[in-house]
């Protein structure tokens, strides 16, 4: 996975037919910016109208979803969490009155996408050197009148924050909802149901969506054998964990790693945001 990817919201969109259920990266920070159309973006199950001209951030670990109106033009850059980048502290919401704030903000989208499309020598310098120039586009919309922040908080959007936070560092153990819960201070039924009202999925769901997200992560870009990755996220047999994945995914782990390596075969260049 690249430190940067980038990408155009219609190719998203005819990717994923205009919408993004709701969801969070675990180690990626993601700018929007959307410069025709519009639709609807839902921040820690609340949500939010946005029109042309309108600059997001999702910072990691954020619980969001996207319906876009068909049609919709724009960018989406997404950048590692532990780039030597500052971001901006908190999601975030701004609309860009002023054409030249515009064409700046464009223009600095259509220059790191040339470079990210490219193949050029320093590559990876110079694309850490544009996410650094957005991020800092960003931190200063933050003084902007036209911003619209997300920071009034919840018990319920506290809890999702701290669940999510500490299942990004206990994935691959035996943890359980209940482990969860007594480790949150709360019950069980109640971590469910705010899982559930939040990102429309069970906390069981959650923990296995991370799971296998890390296994497919290793099954493509690591030579890690199958019981290696199976012991790695906690699975008490390598059949077990076969089982599991082949379930969620519809191949089974060999058959994954064969296609993603065909794949990148196939399209060295292919950026990947797994």
């Amino acid at each position: 996975m690249e430190a940067v990817h980038c990408e155009s919201i219609s190719a998203r969109g005819l990717k994923q037919p205009w919408r993004l259920d709701e969801h969070r990266h675990y180690d990626l920070h993601q700018f929007f910016w959307i410069t025709r159309g519009g639709g609807r973006v839902v921040i820690d199950g609340v949500t939010h109208g946005f029109g042309a001209n309108t600059a997001l951030f999702i910072p990691n670990l954020t619980v969001h979803g996207f319906e876009f109106t068909p049609g919709t033009v724009g960018w989406v850059v997404s950048m590692v969490k532990d780039m030597p980048v500052a971001m901006p502290g908190e999601p975030m919401m701004s609309v860009l009155p002023s054409p030249r704030d515009q064409a700046y903000l464009t223009g600095d989208f259509n220059n790191l996408n040339a470079e990210y499309v490219a193949d050029t020598p320093d590559r990876q310098e110079t694309l850490l050197h544009h996410a650094g120039l957005l991020s800092i586009r960003y931190r200063r919309m933050k003084s902007g009148s036209f911003r619209k922040g997300f920071s009034n908080d919840s018990a319920r959007r506290r809890l999702m924050r701290k669940f999510i936070a500490r299942l990004e560092d206990r994935y691959g153990t035996p943890d359980t909802v209940k482990d969860y819960a007594g480790a949150l201070k709360v019950t069980t039924t109640h971590l469910t149901r705010v899982c559930r009202e939040t990102t429309g999925k069970p906390a069981t769901k959650l923990i296995q969506d991370r799971t296998m997200l890390e296994a497919r992560r290793s099954l493509a870009n690591t030579k890690l054998k199958v019981r290696e990755i199976s012991d790695d996220l906690g699975f008490q047999t390598p059949a077990y964990f076969t089982r599991v994945f082949t379930a969620t995914t519809g191949k089974s782990p060999r058959t994954f790693r064969k296609d993603a390596q065909s794949q990148a075969i196939i399209n060295p260049n292919a950026r990947s945001t797994i």
